[in-house]
């Protein structure tokens, strides 16, 4: 019996102490490196899918946005070119760091045909930009010919143009490579075959494209004028009265005159008399004085009017529409002569040298002589 009490005071006791009963430091510190491991763990798995995540969304947005360069990139997209091939292109130029983050981008975006040309990016150009770029399409020369210039003229204005020059150009349009239904197998010449108009082209087109088109474009206006390289008008050619209009263009200063002006170079014709006109000695000159010496209206060229009989050779000019018109439908009259009497350019004509000495006389006392 008081073993049996005993075991049940040591039992109770027992109890009483494993109740009571605390880890050591040492266990604490075990359990605390464990606890802390997991949390590392935990914590490094976190910020490696993190990583996982930011660094290429942060890439992906540092592509989409671009950066900073101000360095100007073209790039060429060929005819059947797709947005995939371009973008690789894109990316060889610097322009895009990644091809495939382009491609993925754009597929968020509303679709862009891409159209043949040049267009002109930066590099680490934004994405934005460079779909706005390729849905405005490509970059094109713009070409502005007016009325009245010469060959050697519309040649310095091409030569402006990035990758073209002056001399090139000339070169091209004496080669024979383009020639014009209006000229005759006799001559060798663009001069006045190719029409004033404002022209635009994709930076790669070559001289000889730039002189197709503007060939193109005068036949194109010839016809609807009613001048076809069969044309004859009196004893005049086609090519002759192409001649013609560009005279009238640089001679006609007042719009309203040129078909009278026309009537009275043909009127000097029938009669086989000298042209005497400055506009063609200006030319034989090269354009490059705007008054001339007793000296100028000897000098021998096949354009000196003073000199020789007939029409010039070629023409002297680009002839503008109304040029053309008042060459094809001059006016009715018995003129030989003119002279501008009037600060608008209007010119007053005359059928006889006693008048014209009288016109001079007047454009002399307005200050036009």
């Amino acid at each position: 019996m008081t073993y049996e009490k005993a075991d049940l005071h040591n039992s109770i006791m027992g109890d009483r102490d494993l109740s009571g009963w605390r880890p050591s430091r040492a266990e604490l510190r075990r359990r605390r490196r464990r606890r802390n491991r997991g949390r590392w763990f935990i914590g490094g798995l976190v910020m490696l899918l993190l990583l996982a995540v930011l660094i290429p969304y942060g890439y992906y947005r540092s592509q989409v946005g671009g950066g900073s360069s101000k360095i100007s990139v073209s790039v060429s997209a060929s005819p059947g070119e797709g947005l995939g091939q371009f973008a690789g292109v894109l990316a060889s130029k610097g322009v895009i760091g990644s091809s495939l983050m382009f491609r993925i981008w754009l597929r968020t975006q509303s679709p862009v045909v891409l159209q043949a040309g040049t267009y002109k990016f930066k590099r680490d150009d934004p994405y934005s930009h460079i779909l706005a770029t390729l849905e405005k399409g490509p970059v094109l020369d713009r070409l502005v010919i007016p009325d009245g210039l010469t060959l050697a003229q519309i040649a310095a204005k091409v030569g402006k143009l990035p990758h073209h020059s002056a001399a090139h150009f000339l070169q091209v349009a004496s080669s024979g490579q383009v020639r014009s239904p209006f000229e005759p197998s006799s001559v060798n010449s663009l001069e006045g075959l190719l029409y004033p108009d404002t022209y635009s082209f994709d930076p790669s087109t070559s001289d000889k494209n730039i002189l197709q088109m503007m060939v193109d474009a005068f036949v194109t206006q010839a016809f609807k004028l009613g001048l076809t390289p069969q044309t004859k008008s009196g004893t005049l050619s086609a090519y002759q009265i192409v001649i013609l209009a560009s005279i009238v263009e640089k001679e006609a200063i007042y719009p309203g005159d040129a078909n009278k002006v026309a009537r009275v170079i043909l009127n000097r014709l029938s009669r086989n008399m000298k042209l005497q006109l400055d506009s063609t000695v200006f030319y034989a000159l090269g354009n490059t004085s705007t008054r001339l010496s007793l000296a100028d209206l000897q000098v021998k060229s096949p354009y000196n009017t003073y000199l020789i009989t007939g029409l010039p050779p070629t023409p002297i000019s680009l002839p503008s529409e109304s040029a053309l018109q008042a060459a094809l439908n001059p006016a009715s009259g018995s003129w030989l002569y003119y002279v501008v009497v009037e600060k608008n350019g209007a010119e007053a004509f005359s059928t006889t040298y006693a008048g014209q000495l009288a016109n001079e006389k007047l454009a002399s006392s307005r200050g036009l002589g």
